[in-house]
């Protein structure tokens, strides 16, 4: 009978997805914590905190696999509590664990429950036909769970010698609200109450560790293509 503690840390479409890692002893994948870039409690942040804490201290020498986010490098949310949160726990974990990886994820999509996903907001919106507000300066970059998994896992199989390391875990294409609000349309055969605003900017990630992982799959990742991909496989 197996008694191995869960060496995955989490309930979430993240977490279910590395699974996989769940009976072994020299990994901890740690996907738990805040994941609304909104939040503002010190409390959420504080549970996360303590939670990394407690993980650090009984992972020993194991490998501590951190899923963070590429909203650090945001403009829109620099010194946001979000933010600041994860930069902090970042340094945290560089700083107290042996073997570390910290991920910096994008938007990722399969799925989940979670409304604060970027297609759950639109989908719902759209679904309940409630309006909102689309950002024109704004890009979104959509990744899926499968994808972030591939590429987590290259990276922990490559050895010591590719971890203690952040990497940036995103689609090599970004995508404007707008282009991701008229597919959804398209693909729900439903109207959207939109309101276009002058808001938002974009920012550049540096994917190159991701689409060196991903360059088999290239031209499923155009921007389009890959969009209409996610909307049929976890929205149809």
């Amino acid at each position: 009978m197996n008694t191995l503690p869960s060496m995955v840390v989490g309930n979430g479409m993240i977490a279910r997805r590395f699974s996989a890692f769940d009976d072994r002893d020299d990994i901890l994948i740690f996907a738990s914590g805040v994941s609304n870039s909104k939040e503002n409690r010190a409390s959420a942040f504080a549970r996360e905190k303590k939670l990394v804490e407690e993980s650090i201290a009984s992972s020993e020498n194991r490998l501590f696999v951190y899923f963070s986010t590429c909203s650090v490098t945001d403009p829109t949310e620099q010194g946001s509590p979000y933010v600041t949160h994860k930069l902090f726990l970042e340094a945290y974990i560089a700083g107290n664990c042996k073997n570390y990886l910290i991920v910096r994820a994008s938007n990722v999509v399969g799925k989940t429950d979670n409304p604060h996903t970027v297609l759950n907001f639109f989908v719902n919106r759209i679904r309940n036909h409630e309006p909102f507000d689309v950002w024109q300066g704004a890009t979104r970059n959509l990744i899926d769970v499968d994808d972030v998994y591939r590429i987590v896992t290259a990276y922990i199989g490559r050895g010591p010698g590719e971890w203690n390391q952040t990497i940036n875990v995103a689609n090599p294409y970004s995508v404007k609200p707008l282009d991701i609000v008229q597919a959804i349309e398209k693909q729900l055969g439903l109207k959207a109450l939109y309101r276009l605003i002058d808001k938002g900017e974009p920012f550049e990630i540096d994917t190159t560790q991701s689409a060196a992982v991903l360059q088999d799959q290239r031209a499923d990742l155009q921007p389009e293509r890959y969009l209409k991909h996610l909307l049929q496989k976890y929205y149809a």
